[in-house]
């Protein structure tokens, strides 16, 4: 009988195996099992995951995967990453709160390499970016403010003064992120809802048609990230 590999020597068979088998587990890990500490999965499901994140001076995470994301700042830091080809990139330390960044599918390792505890949420899309015939194109009426667009999702930003309101608009699938909190009176076609909207969280939002009144004594800051 012929050996099945006579043109590929055996020492390199165990060498090539050796070396899948220990770069396997290392890019398939999960942020949430390479630091649990400082990871909260606000919201999952068959589109997006939505990950609180909060990195202390100096700690450090594994290299672990992520596919496209979008990143918005709650409290910026000074974050180094280095790529699983060893590519080292330092980004954050000019980032204001509320800025949104978006990159694509990636496997690094991270460090905190600032003085301040760095806070985000990050929004994980989970499928391909949709074709641009098959894409939503999300529109927000005033006092709504388009920031950025990738692929995946459109940013709008929004200010609300106390009494202030919004006329009727519609979200599809969107991502909440609260930046200054309060309540706010929301009249949908079934009726009128009361949402307290609490600083520095994020939260998943299905379609919906609606208007809103700030019926707080605070401004709301809200940050929208409309999926296509």
């Amino acid at each position: 009988m012929k050996a099945v590999f006579r043109h590929c020597p055996l020492h390199t068979l165990v060498v090539f195996s050796a070396l899948v088998l220990a770069l396997s587990p290392v890019l398939a890990q999960d942020i949430t099992k390479v630091a649990p500490a400082g990871i909260k999965v606000v919201f999952e499901n068959d589109q997006v995951r939505v990950l609180d994140v909060v990195t202390q001076p100096g700690s450090t995470m594994a290299v672990h995967s992520h596919p496209a994301m979008m990143i918005v700042t709650l409290s910026p830091g000074t974050t180094r990453f280095t790529s699983s080809a060893g590519q080292v990139e330092t980004v954050g330390a000019d980032s204001k709160r509320g800025s949104g960044s978006y990159r694509p599918a990636e496997s690094h390792s991270s460090q905190n390499v600032g003085k301040t505890n760095s806070h985000s949420i990050l929004i994980e899309f989970k499928k391909p970016a949709p074709s641009a015939a098959a894409a939503r194109k999300p529109s927000l009426p005033a006092p709504y403010k388009w920031v950025s667009e990738n692929a995946h999702a459109v940013q709008y930003e929004v200010v609300i003064p106390p009494g202030g309101s919004v006329p009727q608009h519609t979200h599809g699938n969107h991502v909440l992120v609260v930046l200054e909190g309060g309540t706010a009176e929301l009249t949908e076609a079934s009726g009128k809802k009361t949402d307290t909207l609490v600083k520095d969280t994020a939260q998943f939002g299905g379609p919906a048609t609606h208007s809103g009144v700030n019926t707080g004594k605070t401004p709301l800051q809200l940050v929208v990230v409309e999926l296509k």
